[in-house]
């Protein structure tokens, strides 16, 4: 076994200290990549000992796991609030969807978002957990907007059978196309672009499960 892999008895550490060693984290593994981003490197980053890392997190994979959450945590509640916050209670949803997306994209396109996702894509042959635990944290985003495609179709706004197979479809639908454009964040994709990219996914979405009120 390794001495990356190896910890002792996990015991929870002082939320401070852990973040201290999360912010560190995500510095080293920015700059050195995973493979070579030791857990010496990171105390050495945070000003801690190798055996606080241990306890806190047991390893360098569930330190990474720890980041991915945070950083990924960005997309969830940004400054302008969570996905669900961005719901208005206006009777518009079409409208509504097209702003929360327009905010979620963006964040979805910012700087270390984008860094991680190179670095996990980098990385995913010789390490696949990393894939992984890139993915986990989706949930969160895609609990919110099921529940909002719930509350709509509930209201007759839209038509949809499966509401979690909906959001994860809008969800893809946006971002895929807004990665890609973005050559993976490496490009900066202009306010009227990111329009342009969920205006074309909600439209799409729309036309699938806007309801038909000829439909009995």
């Amino acid at each position: 076994m390794s001495p990356e892999s190896q910890a002792g008895p996990r015991r929870p550490g002082r939320p401070a200290k852990r973040q201290v060693v999360i912010d560190a984290a995500r510095r080293v593994f920015l700059e050195r990549g995973y493979a070579d981003a030791s857990i010496d490197l990171i105390a050495a980053e945070a000003g801690v000992s190798k055996q606080t890392i241990y306890n806190n997190f047991e390893g360098k994979e569930r330190l990474f796991a720890a980041v991915v959450q945070t950083v990924q945590h960005t997309v969830a509640t940004g400054p302008e609030g969570t996905f669900a916050e961005r719901f208005e209670v206006t009777g518009d949803f079409d409208r509504d969807l097209r702003a929360a997306f327009r905010m979620m994209t963006r964040l979805n396109l910012s700087e270390d978002i984008a860094a991680f996702r190179r670095l996990v894509i980098t990385e995913q042959i010789r390490h696949p957990e990393l894939m992984r635990e890139w993915r986990q944290p989706r949930p969160a985003l895609e609990l919110a907007l099921t529940q909002e495609i719930e509350r709509q179709t509930g209201l007759g706004t839209v038509d949809v059978d499966d509401p979690g197979l909906a959001a994860r479809q809008l969800i893809i639908l946006i971002f895929n196309e807004a990665v890609e454009r973005s050559q993976y964040g490496l490009r900066e994709l202009p306010e009227h672009e990111i329009a342009t990219i969920v205006d074309d996914g909600v439209d799409m979405w729309m036309r699938c499960y806007r309801r038909d009120p000829m439909r009995r």
